[in-house]
């Protein structure tokens, strides 16, 4: 009998092990998962409710008549660029919000066009001179990541064109 004792506590023991063993690791997993606002669908800072027309005819918005001209609006979280990405159709004006997904709360980390009308860049003029934020880098076209520390693209919204007005929205109408 203290043969089959022994064995059963040794069974027990395993079994505590292995259960032990498999919480330890979930407790390890999740405690390392860290959320930086970059990861998954979820926005990375609050909703914005959005929703302005631009005249193509007046001046400050003649750029977008042409192929990457661009527009700032001050709407959305740190203000919207409009871009005319030269395509046609529907795919031929996007906006995005100038607030970089990398640290977002930080007062440098807002997108601001590069002189080539081709990448947005996390920073800003400072007179003349172009101040860096994080380095992150997107593409115009669709906001994606070029490089940088940011790890996912811009914050997209909805553009309608209608001739000469072109209606940006938070939401699809």
């Amino acid at each position: 009998m203290p043969e089959n004792l022994d064995v059963n506590r040794g069974r027990a023991f395993t079994v505590m092990n292995k259960i032990g063993l498999t919480l330890l690791f979930l407790m390890v997993a999740f405690a390392c998962k860290k959320d930086n606002g970059n990861s998954g669908n979820t926005d990375f800072f609050n909703p914005v409710y959005v929703d302005f027309t631009i005249n193509l005819n007046l001046p400050d918005a003649a750029e977008l008549k042409f192929p990457n001209g661009y527009f700032y609006s001050s709407f959305g979280y740190k203000g919207i660029v409009v871009y005319n990405t030269g395509f046609s159709g529907s795919d031929q004006y996007v906006a995005f919000d100038r607030a970089c997904p990398f640290k977002t709360d930080s007062t440098c980390s807002k997108v601001t066009m590069e002189t080539n009308a081709l990448f947005l860049t996390c920073g800003q003029y400072s007179g003349s001179k172009f101040v860096n934020c994080c380095g992150s880098k997107f593409a115009a076209q669709n906001g994606g990541v070029v490089s940088g520390e940011a790890k996912r693209g811009l914050k997209q919204y909805y553009v309608y064109n209608y001739g000469t007005t072109l209606r940006v929205t938070s939401s699809p109408i």
